[in-house]
């Protein structure tokens, strides 16, 4: 499968059958798919522009001009793994200026490049299987009756992100409050994912010129303020060695690296621009154990299917609780190149019967837009507590379920992930009337999935109970060399 391919994820009616006549699609091109109209720096975007979009034709997927330039990418894993990384910032910090320089690519960059929901750029030459992902810059202006909207949205892009990706780069100006503000919940979110994220900030310095006025600015900003020290990396080219500049520092245990980029073609430019980008380049090259799944778009999918049903309030006639989860999932329309509800996927007319869709009043925000509460627990499910540990040739994983006992839950073993479900028994239930004075133990139904960093052996994976713990003890898959 080549890489665009890959990225956009066909259906699995489509995918690897290629006298298919299901989806009007040939595998080596993707003539379903609009092309944009100007250049950008973008593969693919998906334009998640309105969660409310979902009642009628949904989120398109458009193509960029230079995207049939990776289809020829022969160079992909046989795993399909590789190193996605997001570049977040306001709106307007340079992050299209970033992913030109990091891709190499030679496309606009600027005011006029407005980014829509999610934007898929795969490198090219030194940055082949590093597929870079950009959101749309916040603070840009929106109709009023269109805020809530926008915020949810805004917020579903943020979740989404810190879920596909194993790198965030956040592109900064010269900082502000704000800023200060977006990486500090953008370390928090990151920390408490379910997966290790690794931090970077640039510092793009787009309006000064000289050396001295960057040294001043390292000094009172990434010195001084992030507590940052200087340190450097040896790369190796060929032959011959250079070293690289940046700096590190910490927060609340998060280990984040600073780069400083300049205004291109001023003195500071050349002494900063060049190796930033090369050290860059190296941390995410060298990045074998953070790779995951580069199929994004069904990835996506699959993770905005666990957080739909409590971003909305179903007005439709049937609004219990179960019916409104089955219903409102998405997944890519047969025919059209949309994401839709999938009860609309064989519509040919998506404008036609809108689905009745309302945002739920209960959503609430950080600071830095991130959902607060959104979690299985408020869609009628719960999720254990677990401690996952990680050695050369193994990982434990130990799941707090107190009260079950073995045959109880429903455990599966797959390549890159565990998973257990099952119900506890409400206590109250068997209570005429109660009055409920507290209520912190969990009930109904629950569904918990680890996922690992690497393949692991499931024929060898070991499961014991122990007095409400489940301790996993699961075998990393060896790397196997055939020789012909």
């Amino acid at each position: 499968m080549e890489l665009l391919q890959l990225l956009l994820g066909y259906p699995k009616e489509f995918e690897g059958d290629e006298d298919s006549t299901e989806l009007e699609v040939s595998t080596d091109s993707s003539d379903i798919y609009r092309k944009s109209s100007i250049p950008t720096p973008y593969d693919v975007t998906i334009r998640i522009n309105s969660l409310v979009a979902l009642s009628t034709s949904g989120w398109e997927i458009v193509l960029g001009n230079s995207a049939s330039e990776i289809q020829s990418n022969s160079s992909i894993p046989k795993d399909n793994r590789g190193v996605i990384v997001a570049v977040l910032g306001s709106y307007n910090r340079g992050k299209s200026f970033l992913l030109n320089e990091l891709c190499g690519l030679n496309l606009p960059s600027g005011n006029l490049i407005h980014t829509e929901g999610i934007s898929i750029t795969a490198g090219r030459k030194q940055a082949e299987n590093i597929v870079f992902i950009d959101t749309a810059g916040t603070d840009t202006a929106i109709q009023k009756d269109k805020l809530d909207d926008r915020k949810a949205t805004e917020a579903l892009i943020r979740e989404i992100v810190l879920h596909l990706c194993s790198f965030i780069i956040i592109v900064v100006n010269r900082l502000r409050a704000t800023d200060q503000s977006y990486i500090q919940q953008v370390l928090m979110h990151s920390k408490t994912s379910e997966s290790k994220t690794n931090i970077i900030i640039v510092h793009n310095l787009l309006d000064v010129e000289t050396v001295q006025d960057v040294e001043t600015i390292i000094k009172n900003e990434v010195e001084f303020l992030f507590d940052a020290k200087p340190d450097n990396m040896k790369l190796k080219m060929n032959q011959d060695s250079t070293d690289v500049s940046f700096f590190h520092s910490t927060n609340n245990g998060v280990d984040i690296r600073h780069f400083i980029f300049t205004k291109n073609g001023t003195d500071a430019a050349k002494m900063w621009n060049s190796q930033s980008i090369d050290g860059i380049m190296n941390i995410l090259q060298t990045a074998t154990d953070a790779r995951r799944n580069l199929k994004v778009i069904t990835e996506m999918i699959n993770f905005v299917n666990t957080k739909l049903p409590q971003l909305f309030t179903n007005t439709h006639d049937d609004n219990s609780s179960e019916n409104s989860q089955k219903r409102l999932q998405i997944e890519m329309h047969v025919r059209k190149p949309f994401i839709v509800l999938s009860h609309r996927k064989d519509m040919e007319n998506l404008d036609h019967d809108p689905y009745p869709l309302s945002l739920s009043p209960k959503l609430l925000y950080d600071d830095a837009g991130y959902f607060i509460g959104i979690s299985s627990m408020d869609n009628g499910e719960w999720k254990p507590l677990y401690n996952l540990y990680e050695t050369e040739d193994e990982i434990l994983a130990i799941v707090e379920l107190a009260g079950f006992k073995q045959g109880d839950t429903r455990v599966g073993v797959g390549e890159e992930s565990i998973s257990i479900e099952g119900q506890r028994v409400n206590f109250k239930e068997s209570l005429s009337n109660p009055t409920v004075h507290q209520e912190k133990i969990p009930m109904g139904k629950f569904k918990l999935e680890i996922p690992f960093k690497c393949r692991i052996d499931q024929d060898r994976v070991k499961l014991e109970y122990n007095e409400g713990m489940y301790k996993f003890t699961i075998p990393k898959k060896k790397a196997t060399v055939k020789y012909l």
